[in-house]
């Protein structure tokens, strides 16, 4: 499944002491494994809903758990997985948790397209994502995930974790990042469908000018007059490239498209 355990108790008491958890807090872990966050979490008196796909563990998870009341276990694909429903009886979920390396770019895009019902996540990823979270324009890091966040939250890697905290040791360093979807959000969208459209569309072809990657897109759901005018409006230059432009370019060039629509 991709996962690597974090068995290293310092790095997990790190990860707690950042999380900050208040008493009979619900937090939802993704990718529990053999339970080690679980439990680090549970001593902090919170409660936890803890999700994890492969049979094996949570075969364990149920044998270390089953008379931890304050645990609640899933069995279950997180990029499948109804967190809208689950929403309903917690309210905005918190999500800790050491995100399996295979799914992490995924399930943040997943959790951007449902921010109304996350507070937020404090998760261990693959260093080089946390960078790409994080990046800044006009680097090879930034792209269509860097944007969506830096328009809709904040976003912040706070250390860096070695292989040899985890079981099996990856080839990679982990990143706890911090990402919080407050309300209002940094940037004003008027419409974030268009919104995350236009920025996806731009960065399908990211070594194209936005000209030549906006020309015939058909997902973007707009005239190529649209596109023209709205650009205009906003001063988005077209022969700029996607990497070169903010995310309060993309939400004024959202805006203008949608005015059009």
């Amino acid at each position: 499944m991709g996962q690597n355990l974090l068995v290293d108790s310092a790095y997990l008491e790190q990860i707690i002491a950042t999380a900050r958890i208040r008493a009979e807090e619900p937090i939802v872990e993704i990718g529990a494994g053999f339970g080690v966050l679980t439990e680090a979490l549970i001593r902090e008196h919170a409660r936890v809903w803890a999700l994890e796909l492969d049979a094996g563990f949570f075969r364990v998870l149920k044998e270390k758990f089953h008379d931890h009341p304050e645990v609640t276990l899933v069995h279950a694909d997180a990029l499948k997985y109804d967190f809208r429903e689950l929403s309903k009886n917690l309210g905005r979920l918190r999500v800790v948790a050491n995100l399996p390396y295979n799914i992490s770019s995924r399930l943040v895009f997943r959790v951007y397209e449902n921010r109304d019902i996350f507070s937020s996540l404090c998760i261990l990823l693959q260093k080089e994502v946390a960078g790409r979270l994080t990046a800044k324009p006009r680097t090879k890091e930034y792209g269509v995930l860097t944007v969506l966040l830096g328009a809709s939250a904040v976003v912040e890697a706070l250390f860096h974790i070695p292989a040899r905290a985890f079981f099996p040791e990856p080839e990679v360093t982990s990143a706890l990042v911090m990402i919080m979807f407050p309300d209002p959000p940094p940037v004003q969208v008027k419409d974030w469908k268009l919104f995350t459209r236009l920025v996806k569309a731009a960065f399908s072809s990211r070594r194209k000018t936005l000209r030549n990657a906006l020309r015939n897109n058909r997902a973007l759901g707009a005239t190529w007059e649209d596109v023209l005018a709205a650009s205009n409006a906003a001063q988005v230059d077209l022969g700029r490239r996607a990497e070169t432009l903010s995310a309060e370019d993309f939400a004024r060039f959202a805006d203008e498209l949608y005015a059009r629509a």
